[in-house]
């Protein structure tokens, strides 16, 4: 009965988007009074209240519900009491439509997933938005038509409207729903099937992998349905509703954790650690070993042949693994001092390259099942490879430089170093919000990233807002190009703090910009905030970041005055006849870390992982887990500034 049950919440899930004309009763909507000017566009600051939903503030406001979602980016379906609402004044509000709702895209959305969603053929998604044909992209609005019906919607089991039938009856099957990250050989594992058993009833899946968002037929057996009775509706439903992620929101309860006993070094125990590099070793070794020239087969056709090279081989490195042999030096010097501790370590060293079917064979022939903590790869292509292998075989995985999320969404083994975007824009917003002004300037060049970035910054703004600060801020958008000298200068204020963010990583266009903002320096006060990229820039007038006060945030700082860092670098210099860089710290860092806490706590480590005490050379870390089936993502980072006096200090440590 239970499985019967979760087959009926999953086949009528989407009910609610389909029953949306009825007319909402608008007198719990109380319209705001509080306007303010952002961007030059005149907006109601909206608070909601307990009884509102979208719908309702949309009538009320006469504003369509696409656009309110445009404008407040991080607004869902889900109100919550006391949110802020940034709602445009519009002076000749739109005519309704009620043929239609209107969907704007987000990552992860198809239009097999859409079709899926609202029950529709493709071909009407396409008959009403023509250019999705050629593709829609995260902020697209499409047409969506509305079923208008009598009675019930369709089913989900119709899944022919948008796939080939498939000859099975619902009591053959049940349906997942695919979430972020999810792989085929995952799914085989949670529901111990077979994968040509999956292919069968899904022959949508021969020739790709799963896609986000789609249903995806299970066939049944004691195993699935045990399973289906505990997770098919929601593979999130033992999180709180109020703790659950929002894209990358970390899971709050967890950041109260009581401390474990450090047990100190254990000098008995031998651990297994890999490391997956993509050193290139296959090309790195014939560097300068082979030439190619031009010869003439039998039939005297020109032709290009590689032949041994004479005389002396060029001491060559492939420009692709330089980094990566710098972040392998760093291993190298880490696991010395490790050694000199007392650890006792079994370490293997794994080229990946940057293939992910090469290293899937390489998987099955080092015989790795035993190993206790895999640190690597450090490209996402090959992430999932070596996480599956890892989920399967409960083995610690660290991925040390990637940014992608999904790795550690469903992989309660899996540790993210790299704090993910939003998290730098939410502690960067939080710092700026301590700062004692309320003239916010941004300046883009419209590229789509900055957009990216730019959203994310609107964001977290209006989330610091409330009553006592509401009229006082003033927040301006500046596209650069478009702007000329004397139109720039008017958004600024004398007498204040003015803040400009400048969301660029292009250096010729952060060169040209600084330059002015340079000049502005001597009669504004100016604080600018700049991109991690730009502590990489070379041949950049660094006068122009110390007038202006710039600030970065980082997840990375090296204090060269630190003994630790001092030894380090005499290190390196003994052994590799140079200057370490960011990846050969960071490199000992990871490594130090993780190896010290599964030398300490053993190979459940990450329920101690956060009692550790361990001075390392750049890095911060801070990891907290992301949901309860989740893994753990790295939150800290620095905020870094150009002082007046020629100096790059560190002015703050998030979290704090």
């Amino acid at each position: 009965m239970k499985g019967f049950l979760s087959s009926l919440l999953i086949t009528f899930w989407a009910a609610p988007l389909l029953f949306g004309q009825v007319e909402p009763d608008l007198s719990n909507v109380k319209k705001s009074n509080n306007k303010v000017s952002l961007g030059g566009k005149p907006y109601y600051i909206h608070i909601v209240r307990k009884g509102e939903s979208l719908t309702k503030i949309s009538k009320a406001y006469q504003v369509p519900i696409d656009t309110l979602k445009k404008d407040n980016l991080h607004l869902n379906d889900s109100l919550k009491i006391n949110q802020y609402l940034k709602i445009r004044i519009n002076e000749n509000p739109p005519i309704a439509q009620p043929e239609f709702i209107f969907h704007t895209v987000v990552k992860g959305d198809t239009p097999y997933n859409l079709a899926i969603k609202y029950q529709i053929k493709i071909d009407e998604i396409y008959a009403n938005n023509p250019d999705a044909k050629l593709g829609i992209k995260i902020g697209d609005v499409l047409k969506i038509p509305v079923i208008k019906m009598a009675t019930t919607p369709r089913a989900l089991k119709d899944t022919n409207i948008v796939s080939q039938e498939v000859e099975a009856t619902d009591n053959e099957f049940i349906y997942h729903k695919v979430e972020k990250s999810e792989t085929i050989f995952r799914l085989t594992q949670l529901y111990h099937i077979k994968e040509k058993q999956l292919v069968k009833l899904n022959p949508e899946l021969k020739n790709r992998g799963l896609k986000e968002g789609e249903l995806i037929r299970i066939p049944k057996s004691p195993a699935t349905e045990n399973h289906q009775n505990q997770e098919i509706v929601s593979n999130t439903t033992n999180i709180p509703r109020d703790v659950e992620r929002d894209h990358y929101g970390l899971y709050k309860d967890s950041l109260v954790i009581a401390p474990c006993p450090d047990p100190g070094i254990d000098k008995l125990s031998v651990y297994k650690v890999a490391f997956f590099l993509p050193l290139y070793l296959n090309v790195n070794d014939t560097l300068g070993k082979f030439v190619d020239i031009i010869t003439k087969d039998n039939n005297g056709n020109e032709i290009l042949e590689t032949v041994p090279r004479t005389g002396r081989i060029d001491d060559k490195i492939y420009s692709k693994s330089k980094i990566f042999l710098e972040f392998y030096q760093g291993i190298l010097i880490s696991l010395l001092d490790l050694k000199k501790m007392g650890t006792n370590l079994e370490v293997k060293i794994i080229d990946t390259r940057n293939d992910s079917t090469y290293l899937a064979e390489i998987m099955k022939k080092e015989h790795l099942e035993d190993f206790d903590l895999f640190i690597g790869p450090v490209l996402s292509e090959n992430l999932t490879v070596v996480g599956d292998f890892a989920w399967e075989h409960r083995i610690n995985i660290v991925s040390p430089l990637s940014l992608k999320s999904g790795f550690i969404d469903h992989n309660p083994f899996a540790f993210q170093v790299a704090p993910p975007f939003d998290i730098q824009m939410q502690h960067a917003s939080d710092f700026l919000n301590a700062i004692d002004t309320k003239n916010y300037i941004v300046i883009h060049d419209g590229n789509n990233l900055e957009q990216e970035y730019i959203s994310e910054f609107k964001k977290q703004l209006y989330a610091q807002m409330n009553s006592t600060n509401l009229d006082q801020i003033k927040y301006n958008e500046v596209f650069y190009y478009d702007a000329q000298d004397s139109v720039l200068k008017e958004v600024f204020t004398p007498g204040i703090k003015n803040i400009v963010i400048v969301p660029s990583g292009d250096q010729a266009f952060v060169t040209d910009v600084m330059g002015k903002l340079n000049g502005y320096s001597y009669e504004y006060d100016i604080t600018v905030f700049g991109q991690p990229r730009w502590l990489r820039f070379d041949n950049i007038e660094l006068e122009n970041f110390h007038n202006t006060n710039t600030h970065v945030f980082s997840n990375s700082f090296i204090d060269y005055s630190k003994p630790e860092v001092i030894d380090f670098v005499e290190q390196y210099r003994h052994y590799y006849k140079g200057e370490p860089d960011k990846y050969s710290f960071q490199a000992y860092d990871i490594t130090k870390f993780f190896c010290l806490a599964l030398n300490r706590y053993g190979r459940d480590f990450r329920k101690c992982q956060h009692s550790l005490n361990i001075p390392l050379l750049q890095t911060n870390f801070h990891f907290v887990p992301v949901s309860d089936q989740g893994g753990y993502q790295n939150t800290a980072i620095y905020m870094l500034e150009f002082t007046k006096d020629f100096k790059l200090v560190n002015v703050a440590s998030f979290p704090n």
